[in-house]
């Protein structure tokens, strides 16, 4: 295997992470929970200031194990029964006497949740006050990259250790590997023995389907796939089940990526239900998953962690059919297809999924993501057939460009230069919080 196939595959297993519920307000319980435990006494205020996609993300959405939603009660609970240590599963072990305090901070004004930069930038700051003491909780740049905190105006030690745990990451971009070099990865003795990762990745994702129709908290998916009969039924039903019980406060996590779980569900599920459904083997499941995966951190490096775009559509949605063609093309061609061959039809796959699903809003984390996903697991399905069968639509149309790169580069920008739209969808909360 080649260093640059090595470090493709490092760069995805360091990048996904358990995360307990929609990842916008697990970060904002995560940043509240590290400045609440700096501090002596029982927290009195939370104050939190967040830029425009982790206020939109968390306007409305619920936190785990609660019937609660929102910015300033996400803070509160992380405050009061958040234990830092796991990060965005900060909210893991919080109890019933945790939810009502938090309510009751949040009930008597003394949570509360302001809207800071429009940016597509992570940007998260909560202070806690406890008596004379205050401390804030900075997170910047990824959800769970706390990069600050200060008891009483000083920088502690813990804070410089947790910033610097929390940038193991390696700095590798996806992208500078190029889409073809990424293919042609694929095809490199022992790629699949590496992927293990993977495979916790989809047990984690399918146990929150389960705990989310054990819960009853997936109506608009039962309603619109019902038991689910084909691939794509099936693929619909786990994908939007498991969207669906995440953002209804399901108490299990996703395994997200590029810091978000219904990215992860997306870029995954559909892919493990059709390598079950045609029988692949397990290397062509990982490699498949492991493609699904690449593409979709290649889209977010380029288009933003948060956008005013729909993120788990444009990404892990694309990732999926370009996953799912992967498997359809070592299933459905006589022989194995060349890298150059897979590479075209993958091609045909991408710009299938440029010239529709580009430009879908994010309105944030609620039950329209489930909606939304459905929309792009169809497509997904339909881009892979077509794919196969040597269609997709043609590179001189609209912001497809003459090479899968430039392609992707178009799909990003589109996503970054929509923040006028992120404005409009703000100014239109506001007015909710209004009336």
């Amino acid at each position: 295997m080649t260093a640059l196939t090595e470090k493709l595959i490092d760069a995805v297993r360091l990048d996904l992470t358990p995360s307990l519920g929609v990842t916008e307000p697990g970060a904002i319980a995560y940043a509240a929970a590290a400045a609440a435990r700096a501090l002596k006494g029982k927290p009195e205020k939370v104050t939190c200031r967040l830029n425009s996609g982790i206020y939109k993300n968390s306007f409305t959405c619920f936190v785990p194990g609660t019937d609660g939603m929102g910015c300033a009660f996400a803070a509160a609970l992380g405050a009061v029964g958040g234990d830092p240590a796991l990060r965005l599963g900060a909210l893991e072990n919080i109890t019933k006497i945790d939810i009502n305090e938090a309510k009751r901070l949040v009930d008597e004004g003394c949570a509360s949740a302001f809207l800071g930069d429009i940016s597509p930038e992570i940007s998260i700051t909560v202070e806690v006050v406890s008596g004379d003491e205050r401390a804030e909780a900075v997170i910047e740049g990824r959800h769970d990259r706390l990069v600050s905190l200060k008891v009483n105006g000083a920088e502690t030690l813990e804070a410089g250790a947790s910033a610097l745990s929390q940038d193991e990451r390696p700095a590798f971009r996806v992208s500078s590997a190029g889409f073809e070099n990424i293919v042609r990865g694929l095809y490199e003795d022992g790629v699949a023995d590496g992927l293990g990762f993977l495979d916790e990745a989809v047990r984690m994702d399918l146990a929150l389907f389960e705990e989310g129709r054990r819960a009853g908290l997936m109506p608009l998916t039962l309603a619109r796939v019902g038991a689910g009969d084909t691939c794509r039924e099936r693929a619909l039903l786990l994908t939007c089940g498991a969207i669906e019980a995440r953002v209804r406060g399901a108490k299990a996590p996703a395994m997200a990526i590029t810091g978000s779980g219904s990215h992860g569900i997306l870029c995954a599920l559909p892919v493990h239900e059709a390598a079950v459904f045609h029988g692949c083997g397990r290397d062509d499941e990982r490699k498949a998953l492991l493609l699904s995966a690449l593409v979709t951190m290649y889209i977010k490096e380029n288009s933003g962690l948060l956008s005013s775009a729909c993120g788990c559509v444009l990404a892990g949605g694309t990732g999926a059919a370009l996953g799912l063609t992967y498997l359809l093309a070592f299933r459905e061609n006589s022989g194995i297809p060349t890298p150059d061959e897979l590479i075209k039809l993958l091609s045909h796959a991408l710009n299938s999924m440029a010239a529709s699903v580009t430009g879908m809003i994010c309105h944030g984390g609620n039950t329209g993501c489930s909606l939304k996903a459905a929309v792009g697991v169809d497509m997904a399905f339909a881009a892979a057939e077509m794919a196969v069968k040597g269609l997709g639509a043609e590179s001189v149309h609209g912001i497809l460009g003459p090479t899968p790169d430039l392609t992707i580069l178009n799909m990003a920008r589109v996503a970054r230069d929509m923040l006028p739209v992120e404005e409009t969808i703000l100014d239109i909360m506001a007015e909710k919080n209004k009336n």
